[in-house]
């Protein structure tokens, strides 16, 4: 059995405050171990890491135990960014950063892009150079003893500021081509996990203040309002089960 965990963490360094000690690189090292361990998890997702290549320390992203795996934000420092943390024992056989196939590096990559004719390469480049998506793939066994392909798509999805429907439009966007990769996984035999902070409430009832979600206003032709951001969601999500579970 695969354990699998998922956390928006706020921020990588936070939770290390008050488990470090000194200012070693070891005990760093070591804090990042024990918090993993703690989780008790073959693979853990997080979200919203907020550090970029540069400040990123090789005690935080290399574990004794672990494989990890980061996507950075390329545009803002200290925003956004993704990690996948496995265990040596669930190490992935390809993985990749984005979901465009822009920042592959060839050693090896997850692939299977499906067709993205409607983006520009400038909007792809754009969906992903704000560190939103890690995919790791694995080979799994059934309870038949048959081996399969499992890709996880670690996300952190947009959130749509009303003041700014720009990025409304984005949001919209990014989960359109989250769902056109997934659906070129899933052709090509892979079950898929989409997990994450998915930043937007499945249902009505998910939300913490259902009742007083503000509608997003409609600007410059058919962009979805608040209803439609759950439709598509939705349409991410299923209909066949493949995504989502209730």
């Amino acid at each position: 059995m695969l354990r699998i965990v998922s956390w928006n963490i706020n921020g990588i360094r936070s939770p290390l405050q008050g488990v470090v000690c000194q200012e070693t690189s070891n005990s760093t090292s070591m804090a990042m171990r024990r918090i993993l361990d703690e989780l008790d998890a073959d693979i853990v997702c997080l979200q919203e890491t907020k550090v970029t290549r540069d400040v990123l320390t090789e005690p935080l992203a290399i574990v004794e135990g672990y494989n990890s795996y980061f996507s950075f934000s390329r545009s803002r420092s200290g925003y956004s960014g993704v990690a996948t943390f496995c265990k040596d024992s669930a190490t992935p056989v390809a993985a990749e950063e984005g979901l465009s196939g822009l920042f592959a590096t060839q050693n090896p990559d997850v692939g299977c892009y499906g067709n993205t004719d409607e983006f520009t390469q400038e909007e792809l480049r754009a969906l992903d150079s704000e560190g939103r998506a890690v995919l790791t793939q694995h080979k799994i066994r059934t309870w038949k003893g048959k081996e399969r392909t499992l890709t996880l798509i670690n996300v952190y999805c947009p959130h749509a500021d009303p003041g700014k429907p720009e990025r409304l439009t984005f949001k919209m966007r990014f989960y359109r081509l989250l769902q056109i990769r997934a659906e070129a996984l899933l052709a090509a035999g892979s079950h898929v996990i989409i997990l994450g902070d998915l930043n937007t409430a499945h249902r009505r009832i998910d939300h913490c203040d259902a009742v007083n979600l503000v509608r997003v206003p409609l600007v410059s032709g058919p962009l979805p309002d608040c209803d439609s951001i759950h439709s598509a969601s939705q349409c991410v999500l299923g209909p066949r089960g493949s995504f989502f579970c209730e």
